[in-house]
């Protein structure tokens, strides 16, 4: 079923995203889909309506430890691998450019080489986030505002095997 007649911005929007139609706004949440750049509520409104004419509907939001201006999209569930939700906050705190909520992931001596990007960004889309023993990655793309994407991937090091273990060292790689 294709996408019903929300304005030109929004139909944009999620075609940026990779969203043609209506079953694939089932692997999104209410809330989030609310935060890109060019949705509005008006538009969110016919999408719901013709989503219940179809059965279906938005996923759950899930809960994460802080709340982003932008839509963090994915697969965000951790299904017990606390790893795996480190490096989904991490990457979420990352792109929100707070410092002091990166720092909690990470030892004192991790190094980070500054911000991704000054630019305002739409949505964070999650692709990939995988981790096992000491080693994890997340791969993932950045819809800034302005229409332009950024693809990236991260790879960490922890501190050791533990649960808990803070990420020692991050490598990251931007497609410009």
């Amino acid at each position: 079923m294709t996408l019903p007649s929300i304005g030109k911005p929004a139909t944009n929007a999620l075609n940026q995203l990779g969203i043609f139609h209506l079953e694939q706004l089932a692997g999104l949440d209410e809330k989030n889909l609310s935060k890109i750049h060019g949705i509005g509520p008006k538009a969110v409104k016919i999408l719901k309506e013709a989503m219940t004419e179809k059965a279906l509907k938005f996923k759950d939001t899930e809960p994460l430890p802080f709340v982003p201006t932008f839509a963090v999209l994915g697969d965000l569930s951790c299904n017990n691998a606390p790893k795996r939700e480190i490096i989904r906050d991490f990457v979420i705190a990352l792109h929100i450019g707070h410092p002091k909520k990166v720092d909690a992931y990470i030892t004192d001596d991790c190094e980070l080489d500054g911000s991704i990007t000054d630019k305002k960004i739409s949505a964070l889309n999650l692709l990939t986030i995988i981790s096992h023993g000491k080693d994890g990655a997340a791969e993932g793309i950045i819809y800034l505002n302005s229409g332009q994407t950024i693809p990236f991937a991260y790879f960490f090091k922890f501190e050791n095997h533990k649960k808990t273990a803070l990420i020692k060292e991050v490598t990251r790689y931007l497609k410009n």
